[in-house]
């Protein structure tokens, strides 16, 4: 599990314990190590010769197996590689990071709504990539998915035919996101249920833990949180029994520049307040891992926002997060 309430403020959520840092350095060794004075080179002036001696025999700090972790960012709902996260070499590669957390959060996080809507209609258009891709998602479950017998997971062995017209749905989207990304104006994304479950299915299958950060940016006229959208992802989720860990937005300090309006540090912390009561209230996530608020780089206002989210939902969360 990643680490809990007695972690050090600033500690990354995604930091699970792994790596042990064996390096301790003293800049003084002793003077029966120190090497013979070497000759100045032709030229240069003195210079300071430093030695390090490396303790190896014990560990400084400790951090956890999942201490490497991993991102998907929504916008794999956008250019639609979410619908091939049951390829089995995906799955096969994965499974080789594991132990590890696998956070679906990023800039899109605040633009994303949930739709249960379990079989959309086919896509009526034209033949063309989107076309086959959109007709072939409806179908997958049904004729691509095979059980793996090693964990009874859901994975594809796709089409090379499938696969080329994803990589050509996908450049085409690349220069789509690459403008929303250059003129910092997003456009809405919708999360259906059973792109959930793929996400979920890939994570659990790869013996990854899924972080799923909720869109912090739906707002009540009073600026507080509305949770609505949240609170029927949450229920869908847990009649599913899926095992996830939550966060609310992603870099609050950057709402202002990508929707005009901003949430203070006080309020973020009651909305997590209340993102707690309604995890509370539902028996399969009553003691899911809460982490927060997961802002960008410490500057002056970005430790203002922290400093007021700590007062009012310090004890709230179970690992403070930010991002680099």
């Amino acid at each position: 599990m990643p680490c809990p309430r007695c972690c050090p403020p600033g500690l990354l959520a995604l930091v699970g314990p792994g790596l042990a840092l064996l390096a301790q350095l003293a800049l003084a060794s002793p003077p029966d190590r120190r090497a013979p004075p070497a000759a100045a080179a032709p030229g240069a002036k003195g210079r300071t010769l430093v030695l390090l001696d490396v303790n190896t025999k014990s560990a400084v700090r400790v951090t956890g197996d999942s201490f490497l972790s991993l991102q998907l960012d929504p916008s794999i709902i956008h250019d639609g590689w979410i619908d091939f996260l049951s390829s089995r070499r995906l799955v096969t590669l994965a499974r080789g990071l594991a132990p590890a957390f696998l956070r679906f959060a990023g800039k899109r996080t605040d633009f994303l709504h949930f739709q249960n809507l379990k079989n959309p209609a086919k896509s009526r258009g034209g033949p063309g990539p989107d076309y086959y891709l959109k007709n072939y998602e409806d179908d997958i479950v049904r004729s691509d998915i095979a059980l793996d017998k090693q964990k009874g997971c859901k994975i594809a062995q796709h089409p090379d035919i499938m696969l080329e017209l994803q990589r050509e749905k996908a450049a085409q989207m690349h220069l789509v996101l690459l403008k929303e990304q250059f003129s910092n104006t997003y456009s809405n994304l919708t999360l259906t249920a059973r792109s959930l479950d793929k996400l979920y299915n890939f994570a659990d299958c790869s013996g990854l833990h899924l972080i799923f950060a909720l869109n912090a940016l739906r707002r009540n006229p009073n600026n507080s949180w509305n949770s609505s959208n949240a609170l029927s992802l949450l229920k869908y989720s847990a009649g599913k029994k899926y095992n996830i860990s939550w966060e609310l937005g992603n870099e609050p300090n950057n709402y202002r520049t990508l929707m005009g309006r901003s949430v203070n540090g006080s309020q973020l912390g009651k909305d997590y307040v209340q993102l707690r009561s309604l995890l509370q209230l539902i028996r399969t996530y009553s003691r899911a891992s809460l982490y927060g608020p997961n802002i960008g780089r410490p500057r002056k206002n970005v430790i203002a926002l922290l400093e007021g989210f700590m007062k009012v939902a310090g004890s709230t969360v179970d690992a403070v997060t930010w991002q680099q």
